[in-house]
């Protein structure tokens, strides 16, 4: 695979490779650098999705919107980062490192894997944890940001109107349904979206086999422009990893279902798919 590694290849790679904790829980804001703390890959440096990884919220664009690219790049810089670097991605639950990658893919690097099954299955496979924070390393980047994998509102509505384009909703089917909604003020989805759930990607926190992922993906396939949305941009970002590793190319846009109810006169459908 392309984009994920196993364990096991960290492992024999530790040392040629810069590697990221990505951990975080969406309900507990301080879970992530807590547990990275407590306990990570050696060598691992630590990024947070809200710090780190999103910009300031502001009345629209979306809970978690792209950072300021400067900011992100002095910071992986400070990584010893630069274009030739390959960089490894492990979180808890597939999803927050997807987020980290796609951002990765947004300023041009090529270089960048996620662990299959993540900071679990670096311990099953017997790999070492330290709580000794790595040292600030000198780096320099230049980004190459790629804007035809960023999505914004205005070209999502325009996507909705065009033939040959498909809006992929990527939260649970039941929030798609409108039936449940922790989040936000108002529930259902974005008109004509589909639903591919980021969790149906996975079993117990590792990808399902190919085939299966595959036939998942199949509904959009042989669409010619694909955007896929969630809440903040965080669980469309592991279905945007796995098309990307099945040869697709996608957009997502990182505002999401935040952004487009963040405007009133925006419609919000409540039913089923066709």
């Amino acid at each position: 695979m392309k984009n994920f590694v196993e364990a096991s290849w960290l492992m024999d790679n530790l040392e040629g490779v810069v590697v990221i904790d990505v951990r975080y829980d969406l309900h507990n804001n301080e879970y992530g650098r807590t547990t990275y703390g407590e306990g990570h890959i050696p060598g691992a440096y630590y990024l947070d999705i809200d710090a780190d990884l999103a910009g300031d919220k502001e009345t629209h664009g979306g809970s978690r919107p792209v950072p300021v690219v400067e900011e992100f790049v002095r910071k992986i810089e400070a990584m010893g980062i630069g274009k030739d670097t390959t960089v490894v991605l492990y979180d808890e639950n597939m999803i927050t490192a997807s987020r980290a990658f796609w951002m990765f893919k947004y300023i041009g690097h090529t270089d960048v894997r996620i662990v299959n099954g993540g900071y679990k299955a670096w311990l099953e496979a017997g790999g070492e944890v330290t709580s000794e924070l790595p040292p600030r390393r000198e780096g320099s980047y230049e980004p190459h940001v790629r804007e035809d994998i960023y999505s914004s509102i205005e070209r999502v509505k325009e996507s909705i109107e065009e033939e040959g384009s498909v809006l992929v909703e990527c939260r649970s089917h039941d929030r798609y349904l409108g039936n449940n909604e922790p989040f936000y003020s108002r529930a259902g989805h974005i008109p004509s979206a589909i639903c591919i759930d980021s969790k149906s990607l996975l079993t117990e926190g590792r990808l399902k086999p190919l085939e299966e992922l595959k036939e998942i993906m199949g509904r959009v396939s042989e669409s010619e422009d694909v955007t896929f949305y969630c809440g903040s941009g965080i669980n469309a970002a592991l279905d945007y990893v796995v098309y990307d590793e099945l040869g697709g190319r996608s957009r997502i846009y990182i505002g999401g279902f935040s952004d487009w109810i963040s405007y009133d006169e925006n419609f919000v459908e409540v039913r089923d798919e066709n």
